[in-house]
């Protein structure tokens, strides 16, 4: 058995709306059997026809002559269902084939048309991969109406089909970095129903199948296995087939790696010597493959990583660089407090000196202009003088005898007179009765009139 390893590539057309054949063992006879045709399957013989009651003469007719009459009459019967057969299969290939040359030269839109005229007509007749409304199947139905009918006929134990199209089971095939497992089932085959019950079914062939790859079956009266089925690179040429699929990661290129039907593939033991030489040969690609996927992945994962601790970094200096400025900023900001704060006690306490220094001078002035004004004083014991004695804030006394007639002005102006006098405003106190003499208020009133005559006692209290 020989083990191809071809690249299916583009071969690999869209056909779903492709009509498939009904296919008879005769139609994909192998090269070798080709001096014959298949052997027809045996026919129950039949029955001989009960003798007519008017056959007792002399013109009744035998067996053996009536064997004869419908022999005769089947022959032509059989020749018309043969040609019939015939210009079906030679009908479908053509179609086939101008499908193939016209995908070539003929413009996209046109050959929809026609695949969309062609599967009409054949919706119409019946034929083809429809569901029981008449509908056209997509691959995922058909899939999975193969697979219902193989449990229904041959049981539970079998390959993990797919129900899905060829295509998307290649697809999950190069996921897994396994081969595909093809099988394409022809009904109508007389090897087809051993192959399914003692071959496929068998348990090493389902557990070896199972382990090492993606198993796809399809009957190729079915449109989408019998694209399959169609392509030159695959070699069908006879029943039962199975074939073992790839797929390069890195396209979607679709490489045939072993093929065998026939009796190549009659027996498990047979079966099992073709995919474990395909596996042993072949299995160091898909090895190679998942290498390479999980390096490039690893490589990936590499880089996203050192762009996150990249970017991590990055981030960490934008952060510490954040926090910099923002204790850059605080740092000027308290400067600029202090500074202000600085400046408004400056500015303070220069208001303050200034209003000190202004308190001073007016002070001095205000003694100045007293000492000016200072009445004389008057001796000792003058008829109407007053003799006045202030008690000033640090405790200090002093006396005066004013001359009669004077005013309380002139004891304001006799205490502005004196050096102790450093405030600004004050007003004047006497005690039994308590009273209180201000400078706006009672200043030009007589010492007399205020009853301080001839003697008195004031205390002298600041304002402020």
């Amino acid at each position: 058995m020989a083990i191809e390893n071809t690249d299916l590539g583009d071969a690999f057309m869209d056909h779903a709306h492709q009509l498939p054949p009904q296919h008879h063992p005769q139609q994909h006879a192998h090269p070798a059997m080709a001096a014959g045709p298949l052997p027809p399957r045996p026919r129950a013989p039949a029955a001989p026809p009960a003798p007519q009651a008017g056959a007792a003469g002399a013109g009744a007719l035998t067996g053996p002559a009536l064997a004869l009459i419908g022999l005769a009459l089947r022959v032509p019967l059989m020749a018309l269902g043969l040609g019939f057969r015939i210009m079906r299969f030679t009908v479908f290939n053509g179609l086939h084939a101008a499908a193939v040359v016209g995908d070539r030269l003929l413009p996209a839109p046109l050959m929809r048309a026609a695949r969309s005229a062609v599967s009409a007509a054949a919706a119409a007749a019946g034929v083809g991969g429809a569901g029981a409304g008449g509908e056209e199947l997509d691959p995922a139905g058909q899939a999975a109406a193969f697979v219902a009918a193989f449990k229904a006929a041959y049981g539970d134990r079998h390959p993990r089909w797919q129900e899905a199209g060829w295509r998307v089971a290649c697809q999950q095939a190069r996921r897994e970095f396994k081969f595909l497992f093809v099988y394409l089932h022809s009904p109508e085959h007389e090897d087809t129903e051993a192959f399914c019950r003692s071959v496929v079914s068998h348990p090493e062939v389902v557990d070896f199948i199972n382990v090492n790859c993606v198993a796809w079956g399809g009957d190729v009266t079915r449109s989408d296995a019998f694209v399959l089925s169609q392509q030159a690179q695959m070699g069908v040429t006879r029943f039962p087939y199975v074939a073992l699929l790839s797929m390069a990661p890195s396209d979607n290129r679709v490489q045939l790696v072993a093929a065998g039907s026939g009796p190549d593939v009659g027996a498990p033991g047979l079966l099992l010597g073709l995919l474990r030489a395909a596996v042993d040969t072949h299995g160091a690609l898909l090895v190679a493959q998942r290498a390479e996927v999980e390096e490039r992945e690893y490589a990936r994962r590499l880089v996203e990583e050192q762009n996150a601790e990249y970017e991590a970094s990055l981030a960490a200096d934008r952060a510490r660089e954040a926090e910099r400025e923002a204790e850059r900023k605080r740092q000027e900001e308290e400067e600029r407090r202090q500074e202000e704060e600085a400046r408004r006690v400056r500015e303070a306490a220069e208001a303050e000196a200034a209003r000190q220094a202004e308190a001073v001078a007016a002070i001095e002035r205000r003694r100045a202009a007293a000492l000016a004004a200072l009445l004389p004083e008057a001796a000792a014991g003058t008829e109407g003088s007053a003799a006045i004695r202030l008690r000033l804030p640090d405790g200090t006394n002093t006396s005066r005898c004013f001359p009669p007639g004077a005013t309380l002005q002139a004891v304001f102006d006799f205490v502005d007179s004196l050096p102790a006098t450093s405030y600004s405003r004050y007003h004047l106190v006497a005690n039994y009765p308590r009273r209180v003499f201000l400078r706006a208020a009672h200043g030009s009133a007589a010492l007399a009139e205020l009853q301080l005559v001839p003697q008195a006692a004031l205390f002298v209290q600041p304002d402020e």
